[in-house]
């Protein structure tokens, strides 16, 4: 579980799951008094402004002067997201302020996001003098492709309040793919000129990331590092046919592709959000100008969860980077709704980005 911070003098108080009392939330006493701004929805939601997560939940006061203004909310049961538009002007006061109401009119169409499951049915590479290979069988492969859907369906849908909407395609190869032996670390890889090798129809554009899923160990072979899944941090890279790109190594074990999926999803239950998690937070917004969490020196960002009070299996840092609420200083950070409506890799290489 995340840190707990004391951040906001709460009042909600919820009477039913849909319906709650009118009671606000702000900041301090203070910041109540003052706030000339009041904002409700019909439940209840994280409130947004100009896209960056506010630490308030409606309904909600703010103390904004005049100009203006997108107010978003989250709805946590819902997971939708409300927009509207407002215009504050100089009448609007603490006895006289401006009423927000986000209904159903308000609900964001999401973003569309194209993604490619690959399966890999076998991957080969050389081991001292003996050429190895590691097979998955199209029932194996069929369970890797379930427990990917999961994760996208799952976790990154409802961590965006529905603002990403994924189109799943899916495509096994039929050759074997040759592996990549770094003899520095002694790691095998899958790499982009491989793995993307018989994908020969894709075109820069078509898919905001491609996954690739491939066995790591089968009798005597072994293709062990120490990593699952390595994902491309530059996903608009001509490298990775202008995608994102992720692969992830898969070691059943003893125990088999099922069982050893359901370890993972009572153990560590996010790995593919892990990694495309890399592929979106750690260069593409950023470049963009969102603001996301300061990580250590070398350091990745998403490797950063434990500095900010986040433990393993890293749900709630996931959650929180999707939805922009990572607190960071007196604000907030990471993604945020309107950061996946305003742009999507597909639009960054069509240019169609808003951002």
């Amino acid at each position: 579980m995340k840190q707990t911070f004391s951040l906001l003098f709460t009042l909600i108080l919820l009477v039913t799951n849909s319906t709650y009392a009118n009671a606000f939330s702000c900041n301090n006493t203070q910041y109540c008094e003052k706030s000339n701004v009041e904002i409700r929805a019909f439940n209840q939601g994280a409130v947004y402004l100009n896209g960056q997560f506010t630490g308030q939940y409606t309904p909600a006061k703010l103390n904004l002067p005049p100009g203006k203004y997108s107010i978003g909310v989250g709805l946590e049961k819902e997971k939708q997201y409300l927009k509207k538009q407002i215009n504050v002007l100089e009448k609007h006061t603490p006895k006289k302020p401006m009423k927000v109401t986000l209904s159903h009119q308000a609900i964001q169409p999401p973003s569309k996001w194209r993604a490619l499951f690959v399966g890999i049915p076998s991957v080969y590479a050389g081991i001292g003098a003996k050429k190895c290979h590691s097979n998955f069988t199209q029932h194996e492969l069929d369970e890797g492709y379930n427990f990917f859907k999961q994760n996208l369906r799952e976790h990154i849908e409802p961590f965006s309040y529905g603002t990403i909407k994924w189109d799943i395609n899916r495509q096994d190869l039929s050759e074997p793919v040759e592996l990549t032996h770094n003899p520095d670390n002694d790691w095998y890889t899958l790499e982009a000129q491989q793995g993307l090798a018989q994908l020969k129809h894709i075109k820069p554009g078509d898919y905001d990331t491609i996954f690739l899923f491939w066995r790591a160990e089968m009798g005597d072979c072994s293709f062990e590092s120490p990593y699952f899944g390595l994902a491309w941090l530059e996903p608009t890279s001509p490298d990775t046919l202008e995608t994102g790109y992720v692969t992830v190594k898969f070691n059943p074990g003893e125990m088999g592709v099922k069982q050893r999926i359901n370890k993972y999803l009572n153990d560590d239950p996010g790995v593919w959000t892990h990694e495309w998690l890399h592929v979106v937070i750690e260069q593409f917004y950023p470049n963009k100008g969102v603001s996301v969490p300061i990580p250590p020196k070398d350091k990745l960002i998403l490797h950063a969860a434990s500095e900010y009070g986040y433990t393993y299996p890293w749900m709630d840092w996931y959650k929180d980077l999707i939805s922009g609420q990572v607190r960071q200083g007196k604000g907030y950070s990471g993604l945020g709704p309107e950061t996946f409506l305003d742009c999507t890799i597909r639009q960054q290489v069509k240019k169609q980005c808003k951002l």
